[in-house]
């Protein structure tokens, strides 16, 4: 999985001041990627429909604000698998380091990034969103021709009349996010970086800097499993449990 395929090429999103339903700005992205700007809808559910054609490097985003939902920042990359599903659902893993990792970056330095095996993510202790992750149909021990890494953030909770009746979620307004945006365009070069660390340094490289920010503590072993004092939890089923959302995204 490490050696993941990429596609050496660059798109931007438009830039602000375009018409209503246009990207909030341009993104800057490093070259293995190929941005896709989505008006409306699933980037995660985009983002498996384009995987088969457009390969790995693929990038759909998606963000909204205001009106009577939350607002959203939702991005979804496709990668391409050089080992079998059974290893390569441990890019989860390594997706989510690169997204705690670019949080980390742009929030203030005391704010707590921590996550909910195997896919939360919280901001001192409010759940801020998730990564889901999807796959080519094919057997465990098969290579997937293609597997999708999709991230649901809570932008805002404008819409809400009272916040504090909603104390599990939180969003990145309120955690002092200016630029939400920039999150997306850390998250894909960290993610190039965590997977370069996962082949120099081996899968152990990522689970060290995985397991510190679990909440509910634990290690994970070579095949991605998280390892508790009662017994261990299989990366292979905790990555269909999607606790923190529901069928509009992430939970408030």
């Amino acid at each position: 999985m490490p050696d993941s395929k990429t596609t050496p090429r660059t798109a931007p999103g438009i830039a602000s001041g375009a018409a209503p339903g246009a990207a909030p700005r341009e993104l800057m992205l490093p070259p293995p990627y190929t941005a896709h700007w989505l008006a409306q809808g699933s980037a995660f559910d985009a983002a498996c429909g384009r995987a088969p054609q457009d390969g790995a490097g693929c990038l759909v985003w998606h963000m909204s604000s205001g009106g009577a939902r939350a607002g959203r920042l939702d991005f979804a990359v496709v990668l391409e698998p050089d080992t079998p599903l059974v290893q390569a659902r441990r890019a989860l893993i390594c997706g989510m380091v690169a997204l705690g990792d670019a949080l980390a970056a742009h929030c203030p330095p005391e704010r707590g990034v921590n996550f909910g095996w195997p896919g939360e993510v919280t901001l001192d202790g409010g759940r801020v969103g998730g990564m889901r992750f999807a796959a080519a149909q094919a057997d465990k021990e098969a290579v997937p021709d293609w597997i999708v890494l999709g991230i649901e953030l809570i932008a805002d909770r404008d819409h809400l009349a009272a916040a504090g009746h909603f104390p599990d979620s939180i969003s990145l307004k309120e955690e002092e996010f200016t630029d939400p945006v920039a999150v997306l365009e850390s998250f894909a070069a960290y993610l190039m970086l965590n997977f370069d660390r996962w082949t120099h340094d081996g899968f152990a490289a990522l689970a060290a800097r995985y397991s510190p920010r679990l909440s509910s503590g634990g290690t994970l072993s070579e095949q991605g499993d998280l390892q508790l004092d009662d017994g261990p939890q299989p990366l292979a089923d905790a990555v269909e449990v999607l606790h923190w959302r529901d069928a509009e995204g992430p939970r408030l």
